[in-house]
């Protein structure tokens, strides 16, 4: 009897047990299912959104650009006209070529300032929040406030800042020179030339030392002139953008295992080496989405240009989205500037997946 009793608790336990056990599993397919569902609900305002700001106006461009259209006149079929005009406009490579060197002369400070910048504080320096909080805020600056502070310190008057310190440095290389010249002319009068090089030096050096102390002249130099605006806008984005992109990398950082650091000390391995062969490789990922970042946001590069140039930007000056918006609302040529929409997505599209491509790679898991 004792035995029947036995077997039949066991029994019922089991029984109770594969009761519990489809109970849960029930109960985790109808939270499964749940979830499901409310993961719609969940990401129908963000569709919707992308749908209607994105997916609807990315379409109607690409009707428009093989359309002529002034905005207000019925639409015209023209084919592949706007694009064979494009190629052809002097205006629309020139803003090509502008937007190439900003993604390469920007991207490339910015980013190995970002990387810099982030190893520093990530290894912990002194004052390294105030670093985070100070690289940081010109991203909270509205665009057009800083294109009119940066205006005002490339300005050739007194608000110049630039131009002023660049002037004084300028001064004293001329005045360190016209030293230098001098104490070798010296040497120069008790020497005989034995070659016409020598010769010829001596020349130079007397001409040179004789001469005026401000002997460049180069200051103050008009950065925000049409011709030189490009290059001048560089170190404006790199100031810009190199706080966002050194808080992306110091997070990747940050979730590297302190282990692989002592590690490296253990085996001897300096804070360089460290870097080169933990960090970097660690943090591949995150930096490749930094590049495709950079080059979506120098596409896009707009309010500089418009407010330094007053409205009026030249082929000197022009980027891709000012030819763009200068088209439209300027020219009304809504066909031309679809076209150059459709365009500029296209080859951010391209560099994106070039970018992409050329970073495959085994990834690291730790």
């Amino acid at each position: 009897m004792k035995g029947l009793r036995s077997r039949s608790k066991r029994l019922n336990l089991r029984f109770r047990l594969r009761c519990f056990m489809t109970r849960r599993l029930l109960e985790r397919l109808l939270i499964n299912a749940e979830l499901k569902q409310m993961r719609w609900v969940f990401l129908a305002p963000s569709l919707l959104l992308f749908t209607a700001l994105v997916a609807i106006p990315g379409g109607r461009a690409l009707i428009y650009s093989v359309q002529n259209w002034d905005g207000l006149s019925a639409p015209t079929w023209a084919g592949l006209d706007n694009f064979r005009a494009l190629f052809a406009d002097d205006l629309f490579l020139d803003a090509l070529k502008h937007n190439v060197i900003l993604m390469l002369g920007a991207g490339s400070l910015t980013l190995v300032l970002a990387l810099t910048f982030a190893a520093l504080v990530h290894r912990g320096i002194r004052g390294a929040g105030l670093f985070r909080v100070a690289f940081f805020f010109p991203n909270i600056i509205a665009a057009v406030a800083v294109a009119i502070l940066w205006q005002l310190m490339y300005s050739i008057t007194g608000f110049g800042v630039i131009n002023v310190v660049l002037a004084w440095m300028e001064d004293t290389l001329a005045v360190g020179i016209t030293w230098s010249a001098d104490i070798a002319m010296k040497g120069f009068l008790y020497l005989q030339p034995e070659s016409a090089h020598l010769d010829s030096l001596r020349t130079f050096v007397i001409t040179l030392a004789n001469s005026d102390s401000r002997q460049f002249d180069l200051f103050p130099f008009p950065f925000t002139a049409s011709e030189n605006l490009i290059y001048a806008l560089i170190p404006m984005l790199t100031w810009i953008s190199v706080g966002f992109y050194m808080i992306l990398f110091l997070a990747a950082m940050q979730s590297i295992p302190e282990e692989f650091y002592e590690a490296a000390d253990l085996e001897g391995a300096n804070s360089r080496q460290q870097f080169w062969h933990i960090t970097l490789p660690l943090i591949r990922e995150v930096f490749i989405v930094g590049i495709v970042f950079f080059i979506i946001s120098s596409a896009k590069f707009f309010d500089a240009v418009w407010v330094i140039e007053s409205e009026f930007p030249n082929n000197d000056s022009h980027v891709m989205a000012t030819v763009l918006y200068q088209k439209v609302f300027t020219e009304y040529n809504v066909g031309y500037a679809a076209a150059v929409a459709v365009v500029l997505f296209g080859l951010v599209f391209i560099a994106t997946l070039v970018t992409l491509n050329f970073s495959r790679k085994e990834s690291l898991e730790y």
